[in-house]
C-alpha cells in the first residue's frame, strides 16, 4: 500500500468515526434522557420506554431496507440524507413529549433515519479500503461509538443539572447539521463503490487480487461460489441463523441496560435523577476498553463467532452476581453491570461489525450487514418496553436479571451451534 493511499484510508475512516460518533449522539440522547423526562414531567417509564422501543424497532426494520440501498446506490448520499433527518427530529423531540403519539412518531421517523448510517458506512469502507484494513476501520468505528455514549451521558447529565434536559437536544442537532455540512464537502473524494458492486458487473480487482493470492486447495464449497451467488444461499452455507438469533440475544441486553442502568441504579441503590445517570457513563467507559479488549480475544481464539460465545459466557457470570447480591452495594453492583455491558458491546463488535466482512467478495457487505444488526434491535426493542414492565409487574429487577441469565444462557448455545456451518464458510478468510 502507498504512503498516499494509507493517508486516504485514515482520512476516511476518521470521517466515518465522526459520523457514527454523530449518529449515536442522535440516536442515544433520547435514551439517555429518559429518567430525567420521566422526572420533569410526571410520564409513565412504560410511556417513555414505548417511544424508545419506536425509535429501535423502525431502526432494526429500517436496515433491511437501508442495507439493500446501500449495495445498489451511492451510500454517500444515503448518509448525508439521514444526517439532516435525525437532526429534524431531534429538535422536534422537546416539543412533543406532552403527547405520546407525537412523540412516538418523531422517535419512529429518527429511528428510520439512524438505519441509514451503519450498512452505506460498511459499503463506504469495505469498498475503499484493502481488505486486511477492513476490520481496523470497524473496530475504531465501534470505539467511537462507544465515546460517543460516553459523550452523551456527560451531556445529558450536565444539561439536566445546570439548564434542563432539553438544551441536550439542541446541541445533537447543531452537531449533526454540522456534520452534514462537513460530510457533503469532503466525502466526494471517495468512491461510493468499485466495479463489481452490482450484480452483472465485473468483480472488484482486490477480490480477483485475494483469489489469485489464495491456494485453492482445501476450500469448502462455500468458498468455491461465485461472486454472484445468491444472498440466501449464501446465509445457508454460513449457517447464519443461529447467528441472527444470538444478535436478537446480544441486542436485547446491550441496549435494554443501556437505556434501564439509570432506573436500575436509582431503585436498586437509592441514588438521585442526575446522580444515577452520571454514575452510568461508568459503562460505555467499559464499553471503550471492551473493543480493545474483544479484539485480542478474537485474534486469541481465532474466530468471531467463538469469541462471541466466550463474551455470552462472561455475561453470564455477571448476571449471575447481579442476581445474587440484589442490590447489595453500589460499589460491586455499578462495576458487574458496566462489564456485562461491555461483554454485550464486545459481541455486537464480533457479530455485526466483523462477520459481514466475510461476505465482502460475495458483494454483499452492505446488504448483510443492515440484516444482521437489523436483528439486534429486534431484542432491543422487546427489552426496552419488557424491562420496566417486568421490573413493575414482578415488583423489583431481581427477575429480570434471572431474564437476562437465561438469555445469555441460549446466547452461548446458539454461538456454538453456528460453528458447524460457520467454520467451513470461513475457511482461507484470514486476511478478513
Amino acid at each position: 500500500m502507498s504512503q498516499s493511499e494509507s493517508r486516504r484510508g485514515v482520512a476516511l475512516v476518521a470521517l466515518c468515526c465522526a459520523v457514527y460518533f454523530t449518529s449515536y449522539l442522535t440516536r442515544k440522547g433520547y435514551e439517555a434522557s429518559i429518567l430525567a423526562i420521566c422526572d420533569a414531567t410526571g410520564l409513565a417509564r412504560t410511556a417513555a420506554g414505548l417511544a424508545s422501543m419506536a425509535t429501535l424497532a423502525v431502526y432494526g426494520l429500517g436496515q433491511f431496507a437501508t442495507g439493500f440501498l446501500a449495495d445498489l446506490f451511492d451510500p454517500r448520499k444515503i448518509i448525508f440524507l439521514a444526517l439532516l433527518v435525525t437532526a429534524g427530529c431531534n429538535a422536534a423531540i422537546p416539543w412533543t413529549v406532552d403527547s405520546v403519539p407525537a412523540m412516538v412518531a418523531v422517535c419512529a421517523v429518527n429511528g428510520f433515519a439512524q438505519a441509514m448510517f451503519w450498512p452505506p458506512i460498511v459499503k463506504i469502507v469495505a469498498q475503499n479500503l484493502r481488505p486486511e484494513a477492513y476490520k481496523g476501520a470497524v473496530f475504531w468505528i465501534s470505539v467511537v461509538a462507544q465515546a460517543a455514549i460516553i459523550a452523551v451521558f456527560f451531556l445529558v447529565s450536565g444539561c439536566t443539572h445546570f439548564a434542563g434536559w432539553r438544551l441536550s437536544f439542541a446541541v445533537v442537532t447543531g452537531l449533526a447539521l454540522a456534520m452534514a455540512a462537513l460530510w457533503a464537502a469532503t466525502v466526494r473524494r471517495y468512491a461510493p463503490g468499485r466495479p463489481g458492486d452490482r450484480p452483472g458487473m465485473r468483480r472488484p480487482a482486490q477480490d480477483e487480487q485475494l483469489e489469485k493470492e489464495e491456494p485453492t486447495s482445501g476450500k469448502t464449497e462455500a468458498h468455491q461460489a461465485p461472486a454472484t451467488a445468491s444472498l440466501g444461499a449464501l446465509l445457508v452455507a454460513a449457517g447464519i441463523l443461529p447467528i441472527m438469533a444470538a444478535i436478537v440475544c446480544q441486542g436485547f441486553l446491550r441496549d435494554g441496560i443501556e437505556v434501564w442502568a439509570s432506573s436500575i441504579v436509582k431503585d436498586q441503590y437509592g441514588l438521585g435523577t442526575s446522580g444515577s445517570i452520571f454514575s452510568v457513563s461508568l459503562l460505555p467507559i467499559f464499553g471503550v476498553a471492551s473493543m480493545a479488549a474483544t479484539r485480542a480475544l478474537r485474534r486469541w481464539i481465532g474466530d468471531e463467532v467463538k469469541a462471541a460465545a466466550a463474551l455470552f459466557a462472561m455475561g453470564l457470570v455477571c448476571a449471575t452476581l447481579l442476581f445474587a447480591a440484589n442490590g447489595a452495594t453500589l460499589a460491586v453492583g455499578l462495576p458487574v453491570l458496566a462489564i456485562l455491558s461491555a461483554t454485550m458491546h464486545g459481541a455486537n463488535l464480533l457479530l455485526t461489525a466483523e462477520v459481514p466482512g466475510h461476505f465482502a467478495r460475495h458483494r454483499h457487505v452492505g446488504t448483510v450487514a443492515g440484516l444482521l444488526n437489523a436483528f439486534t434491535y429486534v431484542g432491543a426493542a422487546i427489552s426496552i418496553y419488557g424491562f420496566p414492565v417486568l421490573c413493575e409487574r414482578l415488583h423489583g429487577w431481581r427477575p429480570v436479571f434471572a431474564v437476562w441469565m437465561a438469555v445469555l444462557a441460549l446466547a452461548v448455545a446458539l454461538c456454538l451451534l453456528a460453528l458447524r456451518r460457520w467454520l467451513p464458510f470461513t475457511r482461507g478468510d484470514s486476511r478478513m
